[in-house]
């Protein structure tokens, strides 16, 4: 066995003979016939490695790089995700019938209303939406079904603003009205006009010289049908700011009396139901409004008003303590071309006193008949001056403008859709996106040219044989198609907020999404073809050097 000095000197002795070896070999290597013997130098050998060269060789990855990569793989994953379910709606603003029509296509436009909405509640304040349009709306067509549908989202009750004096009854809510009242329109008669222009929100007013008692309930025929429209808890009256008047609000209100036990030993009730006051209303003055506001006790489905003095009624309210309300304004063979005549002063004052943040009009069908090439450009610039006449007066407020429906008249014996109703909707919807409004098309939601005459040929009808007004049911399923779509916007405001997606991160997963969708597209390119757009290419360069 050798000594453990001879194992070392023996190590030491193979080195000094390598070391040797590899001085005198040549540079080049010793050539045996077609290979070369190559040894490598002492410089190779005791070579230090560059640190990044170490890494890679090694193995290991920059700590840096590391995290730089999961991080990008983690946001790849995470917009992925978000980026199939933003299709989902993001399709549906594009492609969809019931789609709305939107400024700069952006889908975002209903956020600041939707938030106003979802505030209402945590505030204890009651938003307006005040729906303006013309005989379609008339008995409360199409507006009850959106407010059924948005006070069951964001809570609150009652019919909202209506006139003193109402001509056409209501589906919802019964109103009757007696005494000194006298009532003047913007949108009929010369004749039914007053000599100025002090309208309020409703364009009509009543003027009171005298005694009169307006009464409100809702309908106990339709209670199952429209659940929110009673069980009033706000009650305004908006009048001039120089009205001399005296204001006295009775409200039917239900009070429970024990009376015994039932057999379970529960108490037994016995539920009556009296008038009482509901008490002095506080009063609001502004410029040229007075608001009268009773805030109730309790709950009541019946509210009765009496008034005595002089002044000008502009509209009273019935709402709940919170959420939202839908205003009804119809207006018979109005085009809504009546806004600028309302005075803008008190206009303002009354939507800021109803708190109105979404205005809808809907108008185009009173135009449809009469419109040609030679009066379009008219048609736009009015419509233009009444958007602009009510985004002055209420800056803070969205405006969605809803087209006309589709329209038939008899011709040759045939109903046929009006020549002039597809001029019409193209120039009604490009004035509302001009002027930074949203545009809803009946007409495209119906089907399309010849609609009505399949909703009027539907059983039950949707539509009258007039083919131009809906049915009742007709009106009803329109406000759910309305409903549906705007649900869409609300759901997509929701899932934004959900997962913090900001405006900047929506652009950045669109870009991703782009970038995505190009890499499958040229992935899915066979080769051959891939190859053949690469050698168009260089030689598309090729021929530009020449």
């Amino acid at each position: 066995m050798m000594s453990p000095l001879k194992v070392l000197l023996s190590i030491i002795s193979l080195f000094a003979v390598l070391g040797l070896i590899a001085l005198i070999y040549p540079n080049d290597g010793i050539h045996v016939g077609d290979s070369t013997l190559r040894y490598p130098k002492l410089t190779e050998i005791f070579e230090k490695q560059a640190v990044g060269d170490s890494l890679e060789e090694s193995g290991q990855v920059d700590p840096e790089e590391a995290i730089r990569e999961m991080m990008e793989a983690t946001r790849r994953q995470e917009f992925a995700a978000f980026s199939d379910s933003l299709k989902f709606y993001e399709d549906f603003f594009q492609k969809g019938r019931t789609r709305f029509d939107l400024p700069n296509n952006d889908p975002t436009w209903f956020d600041r209303f939707f938030l106003h909405m979802e505030l209402a509640s945590l505030d204890s304040t009651v938003v307006h939406v005040v729906h303006y349009g013309d005989s379609q709306l008339e008995e409360d067509r199409i507006s009850a079904t959106i407010r059924e549908d948005l006070q069951d989202e964001f809570g609150g009750a009652g019919p909202g603003m209506m006139p003193a004096i109402m001509t056409v009854p209501s589906q919802t809510t019964s109103h009757a009205s007696t005494g000194a009242l006298s009532r003047y329109i913007l949108f009929g008669p010369k004749d039914e006009e007053a000599d100025h222009s002090r309208y309020g929100p409703l364009a009509q007013l009543a003027k009171l010289e005298g005694e009169a008692a307006i009464t409100i309930q809702r309908r106990k025929e339709r209670k199952g049908q429209f659940p929110h429209v009673g069980g009033y808890k706000t009650i305004k009256l908006l009048t001039n700011k120089n009205a001399r008047i005296k204001a006295k609000l009775n409200v039917n209100q239900t009070f429970a009396e024990v009376v015994g036990q039932n057999d379970d030993g529960t108490s037994k009730e016995k539920r009556t139901t009296k008038v009482v006051d509901a008490g002095e209303p506080t009063v609001d003055t502004y410029n040229k409004l007075k608001v009268f506001t009773w805030k109730l006790k309790d709950t009541t489905s019946v509210a009765k008003m009496y008034l005595s003095g002089n002044g000008e009624i502009y509209a009273i309210a019935a709402d709940g303590a919170y959420g939202v309300a839908v205003d009804n304004v119809a207006m018979r063979g109005s085009s809504g071309t009546i806004f600028h005549r309302i005075d803008t002063e008190l206009l303002a004052e009354s939507y800021k006193a109803m708190n109105a943040r979404l205005v809808i009009m809907e108008y185009g069908g009173n135009l449809v008949p009469s419109i040609n090439s030679g009066n379009i450009d008219w048609t736009k610039k009015i419509i233009t001056r009444q958007i602009q006449a009510i985004q002055k007066a209420n800056p803070d407020a969205d405006i969605l403008f809803i087209g006309p429906a589709d329209m038939a008249r008899q011709k040759d014996g045939q109903w046929q859709t009006y020549a002039g109703l597809n001029m019409t909707i193209k120039a009604l919807r490009e004035v509302a996106l001009e002027n930074g409004a949203a545009y809803w098309d009946m007409h495209r939601v119906m089907g399309g040219n010849g609609a009505m005459i399949k909703w009027v040929n539907k059983d039950p009808a949707l539509g009258f044989t007039d083919h131009i007004h809906f049915t009742r049911r007709g009106a009803a399923y329109m406000g759910d198609l309305f409903c549906s779509a705007l649900r869409m916007h609300y759901d997509y405001f929701k899932f934004r907020d959900r997962h913090n997606i900001s405006d900047e991160k929506l652009k950045d997963i669109h870009k991703w999404s782009s970038e995505e969708q190009v890499e499958k597209e040229k992935n899915a390119l066979p080769e051959r073809t891939f190859l053949n757009v690469k050698r168009r290419t260089k030689k598309a360069k090729g021929g530009a050097k020449k």
